[in-house]
């Protein structure tokens, strides 16, 4: 049982940190900064679940863009 909630908890933690990590990759390809990304993901996540982890930056950078475009940031 212990070794199955370390296991578990192992994986949680993989997990959380392949955000940072995806974050810090991605935020250099679309010019975000990695928080940026990282609320993005988390956001999505919660709202549409591993559709939304996967979708975030793609959908980040679409807007991120247009409001440049727009001069609005």
């Amino acid at each position: 049982m212990l070794v199955a909630l370390a296991a578990l908890a192992f994986l949680i933690v993989i997990h959380k940190l392949e955000y940072f990590f995806s974050a810090r990759l991605l935020g250099a390809r679309i010019q975000a900064f990695s928080w940026e990304l990282l609320i993005s993901m988390l956001v999505m996540e919660s709202l549409f679940g591993t559709a939304g982890l996967i979708a975030a930056p793609v959908y980040y950078a679409y807007v991120k863009r247009e409001l440049r475009e727009a001069d609005l940031i």
